[in-house]
């Protein structure tokens, strides 16, 4: 389908505008007396019979995400899963503008609307150039995020009304949960699309709902021994809680993502929406059920469709065939791939060391650095050969790739990843073994799921200054790709977890009907 873009119209006059009044900043792109941006794409609604649109009015879903990659994909992902499902509804997805100009970086005007297969219209979270933390207050970021979030959002679903498609449903995650309250104010049911593990989401539940104390005791446990048990989940040692719940003072860095998540886990306790979790039954039925004072349905895993809607690149990559073409002459199984997401920074000295553990594993890889710089900017002194010939004679390094078309090759035996959910999911629902390098948030558990509850993997130890050193990393891929025994078990467990994920998604698999039910609002 071709791509067509428009202006976004302006707001109507009648709308004072708040977000100046509310955030001293001087005018922004998304101002109301300005242009209003946000995405926009369509799909069904769910909800229950009474909260269904009134008869014959089509069910319309606004989806709004913030401007990370691994927020937009899965929120993608669930829309292209919707509208399998439900092909008559109608979907909006909504990113902010700084994410918008990501996606659709040629546009003659950098906010308009896109229409793609889906229509996108960005929002304005008040840092329409993106928030970069080395300029602005992240202890301002919430407020200002939900007052000029929640203006121009709430323009966004007027003016919807007003071209003849009412939402009906709207659906969010995490990172903006001030978009509840705006859909309450326009009287439109919302579901919080939860996209970590549902582990997670039990344990962030509890930590706000009485057990805090106990949780953050044992996150802080100086010995790394201990374990706490919460309702309806198994015992958890300190290694396997998120690291969120280790913050206890407002001086800690942490102290925002604390103070938001509490918002957010206070209004879902209010309020009560339907969540929605990028999880299957089969591996996490005990945290589902954990919080019963929530009606929690797994959807998951979602990944990837045929359409070129269901994903997304914020981070654009280079040529797809040049490191597909690279595995096409690598055997079955022999490639290791590596990737640490797009967040966090990897420090010189653990990119030298994973550079010298890969080598000595004397495989094959492929390492997504995400634009940091190459093992051939170090000088080669350290044993081994320079980075640039490794390149050449072992393996590839590349700024980003399509992770799940990497995942799907036939050469790729291990994933080592920093533990995202999305990456896990992926590496799981393509049969792929795990080399688990946590660092922050839901990436212990994550590792804990790996690890311990579907067997797919291990975890590597951290050494001093947070370094997963060469030699572990050569004992951690050789445990996933050897001939020994617990390779092989490993190797079973991921062909097995690997069919039970696609059997949760396919027709009439336990997600599948979860998903079918919540487009049809029954």
């Amino acid at each position: 389908m071709a791509t067509t873009t428009r202006a976004v119209p302006p707001w109507p006059s009648s709308r004072p505008c708040l977000c100046l009044a509310r955030v001293r900043h001087g005018h922004h792109r998304s101002c109301p007396r300005l242009r209003q941006p946000s995405i926009a794409l369509w799909f069904p609604s769910q909800g229950e019979a009474m909260e269904r649109p009134p008869d014959g009015q089509l069910q319309h879903f606004l989806f709004v995400t913030s401007p990370l990659q691994g927020h937009v994909n899965p929120v993608l992902r669930l829309a292209a899963h919707v509208t399998v499902a439900n092909p008559s509804v109608h979907v909006t997805f909504s990113n902010a503008v700084s994410g918008h100009r990501r996606m659709f970086p040629t546009l003659a005007s950098p906010d308009a609307e896109v229409a793609d297969g889906v229509l996108h219209i960005p929002y304005s979270d008040g840092y329409d150039e993106g928030f970069d933390p080395k300029v602005h207050d992240v202890g301002s970021f919430n407020a200002r995020a939900r007052a000029v979030g929640g203006e121009t959002l709430s323009g966004i679903i007027e003016r919807l009304a007003a071209r003849g498609r009412p939402v009906t449903r709207v659906v969010y995650t995490f990172l903006v949960g001030w978009v509840l309250y705006v859909a309450r104010t326009h009287g439109i049911p919302a579901a919080h699309y939860w996209i970590q593990p549902a582990t997670v989401f039990a344990v962030y539940y509890h930590h706000f709902h009485g057990h805090g104390a106990v949780i953050a005791s044992c996150a802080n446990d100086p010995s790394r021994g201990g374990s706490v048990k919460l309702p309806g989940l198994p015992p958890l040692n300190s290694d396997a809680l998120p690291s969120i719940v280790s913050v206890t003072s407002p001086d800690q860095p942490l102290y925002p993502a604390l103070s938001a998540l509490r918002g957010l886990f206070s209004a879902l306790g209010e309020q009560r929406p339907k969540v929605l979790v990028n999880t299957f039954e089969a591996l996490e039925l005990d945290a589902l059920r954990a919080v019963p004072q929530l009606e929690v349905l797994a959807v998951g895993p979602v990944m990837p469709g045929s359409s070129a809607t269901s994903n997304a690149d914020l981070i654009k990559h280079g040529d797809v065939a040049e490191y597909m073409e690279w595995l096409d002459t690598k055997a079955a199984r022999s490639v290791v791939y590596v990737s640490f997401g797009t967040m966090l920074p990897m420090s010189k000295h653990q990119e030298l060391e994973l550079t010298r553990g890969l080598e000595a594993t004397n495989r094959g890889y492929l390492w997504a650095r995400g634009g940091a710089e190459r093992s051939g900017d170090h000088d080669g002194t350290d044993g081994g050969s320079t980075g640039a010939q490794q390149e050449r004679e072992q393996g590839m390094v590349v700024d980003w790739c399509d992770q799940a078309l990497v995942l799907s090759h036939h050469a790729v035996g291990c994933f080592v990843t920093h533990c995202g959910w999305n990456s896990a999911l992926e590496s799981i629902t393509h049969g792929v073994p795990i080399v688990a390098v946590p660092q922050w948030t839901d990436q212990p558990t994550v590792a804990w799921l790996v690890e311990e509850r579907a067997g797919v993997g291990v975890r590597a130890a951290i050494g001093g200054e947070g370094v997963v050193g060469r030699d572990e990393l050569r004992r951690c891929v050789e445990a996933v790709m050897g001939e020994g025994e617990q390779a092989v078990e490993i190797r079973g467990q991921a062909k097995q977890w690997m069919e039970k994920a696609r059997e949760a998604v396919s027709g009439g698999g336990t997600s599948e009907k979860n998903i079918r039910a919540f487009t049809s609002g029954l």
